[in-house]
């Protein structure tokens, strides 16, 4: 009995364990028009050629961050992409690094909606050994003769400066571990 509540507690401390980050630091790169004229200016036409895009026109570009001095590791990252007249039913395949990191949202008719992807751990393993990400956009990839119209592509990720330090609720499972060790190691007098 003893040895399957210690088991117990065990696993609900190794499930329980978390860390928290003292120092971190949020970098950002937007990919807009000036990097690639495939993105659409501000003021201009949208449903027009070369921004309006449909299914045999998809294309990609690329991210590039520098991790800050004294960073150790990318905790999170986001791609957020605007877009303008995503119909509904109609996907519009976003891959990172070939991977595939899901669809824009729907917009409705003539109109811009934002849509962002939390980027996987393998994506952010590349992001960090690499510095750069590709990004590609398999557009209308069920073929329904849609366009659609992208306005920018941000990358936020999230650096970790320094070491990690024990949540609270961690701590207090490692105090109570210590405790029933203690407990457990006590002779028992009759």
């Amino acid at each position: 009995m003893r040895v399957s509540f210690m088991a117990a507690a065990a696993a609900c401390a190794v499930v329980l364990c978390g860390a928290v980050y003292a120092d971190t630091v949020t970098v950002s790169q937007t990919v807009d028009y000036l990097d690639n004229e495939n993105f659409a200016a501000p003021g201009v036409i949208l449903d027009h050629w070369p921004h309006h895009r449909g299914m045999t026109q998809d294309w990609g570009w690329t991210h590039e961050l520098t991790a800050p001095a004294g960073a150790n590791g990318i905790l999170s990252a986001t791609l957020t992409i605007p877009a303008w007249d995503v119909d509904a039913g109609m996907q519009n395949v976003i891959y990172v690094n070939n991977v595939r990191i899901g669809t824009l949202n729907t917009t409705g008719d003539w109109s811009w909606g934002t849509t962002s992807f939390t980027l996987p751990t393998s994506v952010l393993n590349d992001l960090w050994n690499n510095g750069s990400l590709s990004v590609y956009m398999d557009i209308d990839a069920t073929y329904q003769g849609n366009r659609v119209t992208l306005g920018s592509s941000t990358l936020s990720a999230v650096y970790n400066l320094g070491e990690p330090i024990p949540e609270p609720a961690t701590v207090g499972l490692l105090g109570l571990g210590a405790l029933l060790a203690l407990r457990r190691r006590r002779p028992r007098t009759h």
